[in-house]
């Protein structure tokens, strides 16, 4: 996907919000530079997409260490992912039609207060019942704020949308990689492992009172429904998101289950096995932080099919060995791989959209949900 291409596809969509802008005083993004515009507008959209990253990282490196708290079986223990992503699945298909009546923008605020309403309820001592509502309406608000993000930057920020959005999700993976890790820590001292999630909620709430009382530069009710006049998404777009499907699959049956693989195949321990799923998303970090600089040189679609070879190159190694070392490097090659999946995925999904640019967003999210709730089961 070349930027020019990208231009042509992102110019139309972004129309509305640049008019919008200049009410809100937000500077106007040069729509034919690859470089991203990193106004106050972006760097929260970053820091909301690096929360919800935190949460969706530690979240699989829980997975385990709730099981044994719990006393339940994989099986049983595999629903809080199922459930999440079913929350997703219904989150993605209201989405588009909340941003048309509401605006993205407060569709924005309600999704990340909401996200942090359900990691509160997840990490209650309730039981079972409780954590899977927990993690079902985490997953379901979850999908408002994704979504916004998404479509949010593809608009703002024109021929550079796919720099940007790979880019956020280079600065998500770090957020990745510190989320296993804080859970890990606090699993293998007296703060408990809820330590990891519990900061999620913090961030969000303070990302929003950053935010204020203005919400109109993300995207006021009733332009996007104007823009996007009854059209529906072309059939291109399906075929993307098939393949993004494919993507997401592979990335979080190693984030749910990589912990285990690591303590069945590689002796390791509970602690131990949580925190080293780090080395998926620090992988991750560095595909992203590459990706972001190549996409602003390169075709994005040659990057893309790079990135599906390395991947399986390091899923067999993750896969074939037993040996914790070479373990831990298939994770990260891996990780490097699929890095750049979903950020390059959703771009070229708006890209083939028309200039559906919150449809298109919601339809990936929905793609997403479905890949992540059969992953597990795989």
């Amino acid at each position: 996907m070349s930027a020019s291409s990208s231009a042509r596809s992102t110019t139309s969509s972004g129309s509305c919000s640049s008019g919008n802008r200049s009410v809100s005083n937000s500077p106007v993004v040069p729509r034919l530079s690859t470089t991203p515009v990193r106004d106050r507008a972006t760097w929260i959209a970053y820091a909301q997409m690096a929360c919800y990253a935190w949460f969706i990282y530690s979240f699989g490196a829980t997975l385990a260490l709730l099981r044994d708290e719990q006393g339940t079986s994989r099986s049983v223990s595999s629903l809080h992912g199922s459930l999440m992503a079913i929350g997703g699945l219904l989150g993605g298909l209201l989405t588009a039609r909340a941003i048309d009546r509401w605006g993205r923008g407060r569709v924005l605020r309600v999704g990340a207060i909401a996200t942090a309403i359900g990691i509160l309820v997840y990490t209650m001592p309730g039981g079972l019942p409780v954590t899977l509502f927990g993690i079902f309406f985490a997953g379901f608000a979850g999908a408002f704020l994704l979504i916004s993000i998404n479509a949010f930057l593809l608009d703002h920020q024109g021929a550079a949308g796919p720099s940007s959005l790979t880019e956020s999700n280079a600065i998500s993976s770090f957020a990745g990689l510190v989320g296993p890790l804080v859970v890990g820590v606090g699993a293998a001292t007296i703060f408990g492992w809820r330590v990891g999630m519990w900061a999620v909620v913090i961030a969000l709430l303070v990302a929003e009172i950053i935010r204020g009382r203005n919400t109109a530069v993300f995207g006021v009710a009733g332009e996007v429904a104007r823009h996007h006049d009854g059209r529906h998404l072309p059939r291109r777009v399906y075929w993307t998101l098939a393949a993004l499907m494919c993507f997401l699959a592979t990335e979080f049956s190693l984030t749910f289950w990589g912990a285990d693989l690591l303590r069945e195949r590689c002796n390791f321990g509970p602690a131990a096995a949580a925190a080293s799923l780090a080395s998926v998303t620090g992988g991750m970090l560095v595909g992203r932080v590459w990706g972001s600089r190549l996409a602003q040189r390169l075709n994005t679609e040659l990057i893309l099919k790079g990135s599906i070879g390395l991947a399986l190159v390091g899923f067999g190694l993750a896969w074939g060995f037993t040996l914790w070392p070479i373990v831990i490097l298939g994770m990260f090659t891996t990780g490097v791989g699929i890095g750049v999946h979903w950020p390059l995925g959703v771009a070229r999904a708006v890209r083939s959209s028309g200039g559906l640019t919150d449809h298109a967003a919601a339809a990936a999210s929905v793609a997403g949900s479905l890949a992540i709730a059969v992953a597990p089961f795989g």
